[in-house]
């Protein structure tokens, strides 16, 4: 990255080094901080909300081709399967209101969170900051652990053969919109760019990673 560039540093182009200055800079110094917020993404994960196969069939069965893969993986290695959210109903089940602390999220089952906490827990600055960068683009939890658990190699095939896969996974609803009412350039197009790139950069920082401490 350093290489390619020219009389300018083009911060945008230099995912790497991004997530290299993240790491010594933030994560190391507060994993605790890293960790907190890539479980917070576990109550309001993408994957969990799905649409009402009675109301809106298509974009159902798009989100069952892009995260049915996604959870059977996290059920094997979690020892739980994940709560779902079916349709407008489900999405206001899963708001919790009428407490001193109101709060929006599904109750994954108690040993799914403690077994994705103590998951989370074992990673280190580097892997934190990959799995946080997958996170911030996935909307997920789930999505995250699937990249970065299945590249250990006692681990089940992993539920994305190429980041495009991953991608898709990410962008299920965006996609859809898109299909129906158009792209907007300069929007909709850079989203698309931003996600790749971030996601193909985090997996292979923490495959990196992985070698790099593999004996």
């Amino acid at each position: 990255e350093w290489d390619a560039q020219t009389t300018q540093l083009q911060p945008t182009n230099m995912p790497f080094m991004t997530l290299a200055c993240t790491v010594l800079d933030q994560a190391a110094l507060h994993p605790d901080v890293y960790q907190d917020e890539a479980l917070k993404y576990l109550p309001t994960d993408t994957t969990c909300f799905w649409a009402d196969p009675t109301e809106d069939r298509l974009l159902y069965r798009k989100q069952e081709q892009a995260w049915k893969k996604i959870h059977e993986f996290c059920t094997e290695r979690l020892g739980a399967s994940p709560s779902c959210a079916m349709g407008m109903e489900g999405l206001l089940m899963s708001r919790k209101r009428g407490t001193a602390k109101p709060y929006v999220g599904l109750p994954h089952p108690a040993e799914l969170v403690e077994a994705a906490t103590t998951w989370t827990e074992s990673l280190d600055a580097w892997q934190l900051v990959a799995l946080s960068s997958i996170n911030s683009q996935a909307k997920s939890f789930l999505v995250g652990y699937a990249m970065l658990e299945s590249q250990h190699k006692d681990a089940p095939p992993c539920p994305f053969p190429d980041i495009e896969q991953a991608m898709e996974a990410s962008r299920v609803e965006e996609e859809f919109q898109i299909s129906i009412w158009g792209l907007v350039e300069g929007g909709h197009d850079y989203d698309r760019l931003n996600c790749s790139i971030q996601l193909h950069a985090a997996n292979l920082f923490a495959k990196t990673i992985l070698l790099d401490n593999t004996p």
